[in-house]
């Protein structure tokens, strides 16, 4: 017997803020008018976080408003989910202030999908040249055989920088270089970034525990090639355009991705309607077994700091089709090959 739904409730429906994961299409749309779908996201509220929804700046965006401060040093809350805060168990510190949402275990894709993502995002005018390890914006591999993120947009030092991260494959490395993080796109011209150019967290993520004691080579890919063939093996990189500046505004990002750790793994950037990248190669890290799923997280993730930080989220959208996150063509445009920058 066929099913009928009535005008109303097609318009009720129509007018949700939020569509819920789709398995066949991946898709998931979230304006942040009130607290996403806990099907499709996971909030870590932690002592040193806060978090916002709906229209705050009166902008006309609804937004997630992700606050971190610095962390307070008593408090008696219990957790759930390693890391964050929720009541049935004590609460272990890890050195870190964050305020993270994560796409849920139902919500997220298997390792290598080739999937879409455009959102906006703000981030305040309260970095300065000299803060430290600063990451709003990564995806990871559940139960990755490392701890690092695949691909993170990162703020360090008030520069704007998306870095990639592989294996470092160079048989001359020393035993505890176990990663490489590569560069592939810059708020300035690669140019200006020696090869080796390190961030200040290269310490901080890698794996992190247990093996605390794994070191990070960071390069600029440009660079690099060359003179450190294992850090860099298997993976090509252009850069059409400079990243813009994101501090104390809106910016809209668009990344298409296909995440693998074998040599098939792409990632294509675009910000405020510009082809920023191309990244074709091997991202991740290889393991034993099989692969899992991957997920992405967005929120200030810093270094302790004496100051607050706040971030927004808004316009959310993942799909599997370009069409679903870009409909006109008009944040996605189609750029010439050219020389990396």
């Amino acid at each position: 017997m066929r099913r009928f739904i009535s005008p109303i409730l097609f318009l009720l429906l129509a007018s949700c803020h939020h569509v819920l994961a789709d398995p066949d299409s991946g898709l998931v749309r979230e304006d942040f008018m009130s607290a996403p779908s806990a099907r499709d996201w996971y909030v870590c509220r932690r002592p040193e976080n806060n978090f916002r929804f709906g229209d705050t700046d009166g902008n006309g965006k609804t937004a997630l408003v992700a606050t971190v401060r610095p962390e307070p040093k008593a408090f008696a809350l219990r957790e759930h989910h390693p890391g964050c805060l929720e009541e049935g168990a004590d609460y272990q510190r890890d050195g870190d202030e964050r305020a993270e949402i994560w796409e849920s275990k139902v919500a997220r894709l298997p390792l290598g999908t080739d999937v879409w993502y455009r959102f906006d995002m703000y981030v305040d005018d309260s970095l300065t040249t000299t803060s430290k390890r600063f990451v709003s914006g990564q995806w990871k591999e559940h139960d990755a055989a490392r701890g690092g993120p695949l691909l993170a947009q990162r703020f360090t030092g008030r520069r704007f920088t998306i870095t990639v991260e592989q294996d470092n494959s160079d048989p001359a490395r020393k035993p505890d270089d176990v990663l490489c993080r590569v560069l592939i796109a810059d708020q300035f011209p690669l140019s200006q970034s020696p090869a080796g150019w390190p961030h200040d967290d290269k310490a901080k993520e890698v794996p992190p525990r247990p093996n605390a004691g794994a070191r990070m080579k960071t390069f600029n890919l440009a660079a690099v090639v060359a003179r450190e063939p294992g850090c860099a093996r298997g993976i090509v990189a252009k850069q059409f355009n400079t990243l813009p500046d994101p501090f104390g505004r809106w910016t809209t990002m668009v990344y298409h991705l296909g995440l693998t750790p074998d040599s098939k793994a792409f990632v294509e950037v675009w910000a405020d309607g510009k082809k920023i990248a191309r990244v074709d190669g091997r991202i991740g890290y290889a393991k034993d077994g099989a692969r899992s799923s991957e997920y992405f997280k967005f929120g200030p993730y810093r270094d302790p700091e004496s100051y607050e930080t706040v971030v927004k989220l808004a316009n959310y959208v993942r799909s599997k089709s370009r069409s679903d996150i870009d409909p006109t063509g008009t944040l996605t445009p189609d750029v010439p090959p050219g020389e990396i920058r």
